[in-house]
């Protein structure tokens, strides 16, 4: 691997965290004006054409190689983005990315339990230690446990489940394509919760951001979500491209980055300093994943058979 591509792709990952971590500020702004289900359905629709212009623009193919993996994937993936939003909705952006952050930690735990991986000690030690990251930001104390408190953590379940899908399964599939079945699955399952809640209200949804249905939102509602939309297909379009030209493991530490940026985000929006336990939190997901990404990047080098100048010659004389 070039380090010259490495370095793009790292600084392509630090780009498309940048931008991601900015516009998701902007959905508790989001939520005082509409529902998740709305906002969602809204979004889908204009991110699904913005994709579609660009995939034909770049020449993508969106047609999937494997359906039935490509929708499983885009349903589990969706409902972990989805549990992210609407914790979005009561906790601070660096709180709920913690829990989605925790999805490293579940694909090895998924590894080790689905697929008998064995893990080593260092990868155990760093996703204790990453895990304890995410609870100190969470500020998860004995007390304060509710089932909310499990939303963000859920989503990483989630998340981490479809990373682990994507890695096994859907390795022959375009970014674009993987990014189409999100968003589509994200849509449809707007739709059909908007409609449920708008015609077959639940009490008290008028004040909850997760069972609100449709109601007639200002024209910034709109200009936010449209924000969201174009922010997302760009950064998303920015990391597909970090992890075809670079490094997976390197492109991966380099995601942790979203944290860092989404407290100094939500610091120079709004004016909220995060507590010194959820920095070092922070800190400890970030160094951990780090760990974990590394430590995984230096065990499939060391499984891949050595290259020597005796193979070449071997290939030369066509054996």
């Amino acid at each position: 691997m070039n380090p010259g591509q490495n370095l793009h792709a790292a600084l392509l990952a630090l780009a498309a965290c940048a931008i991601l971590s900015f516009i998701d500020n902007f959905v508790g702004e989001i939520a005082k004006q509409g529902g998740l289900w709305q906002f969602q359905l809204t979004r889908t629709l204009m991110a699904l054409p913005m994709l579609v212009a660009g995939a034909r623009l770049l020449k993508i193919s969106l047609l999937p190689n494997n359906p039935g993996v490509l929708v499983l994937r885009s349903l589990i993936v969706s409902t972990g983005l989805m549990l992210y939003f609407a914790a979005l909705g009561f906790l601070p952006v660096a709180q709920a990315a913690a829990g989605l952050f925790s999805a490293p930690i579940w694909v090895l735990v998924f590894s080790a339990v689905f697929f008998s991986r064995r893990l080593g000690v260092l990868q155990v030690v760093a996703t204790l230690g990453g895990f304890t990251g995410v609870l100190m930001v969470l500020g998860v104390t004995p007390a304060s446990l509710t089932l909310l408190t499990f939303v963000p953590l859920i989503a990483g379940a989630f998340y981490g489940l479809g990373m682990l899908i994507t890695r096994h399964w859907c390795s022959s599939e375009s970014p674009a394509a993987m990014a189409f079945g999100i968003f589509l699955a994200l849509g449809v399952f707007s739709l059909v919760a908007l409609s449920w809640l708008t015609f077959w209200p639940v009490a008290g949804s008028e004040t909850d951001f997760t069972l609100r249905g449709y109601q007639a939102a200002a024209g910034s509602f709109y200009w936010l979500v449209l924000l969201q939309a174009a922010g997302s297909v760009i950064a998303v379009s920015l990391i597909s491209q970090a992890y075809r030209i670079g490094d997976p493991a390197y492109v991966a530490v380099f995601e942790y980055s979203f944290l860092i940026f989404a407290a100094a985000w939500t610091l120079l929006l709004w004016g909220n300093l995060i507590g010194a336990k959820a920095a070092i939190g922070i800190g400890l997901i970030v160094l951990c994943g780090a760990i974990v990404a590394l430590a995984d990047h230096r065990k499939k080098t060391a499984s891949k058979p050595k290259h020597t100048a005796k193979d070449d010659r071997l290939k030369q004389h066509g054996r």
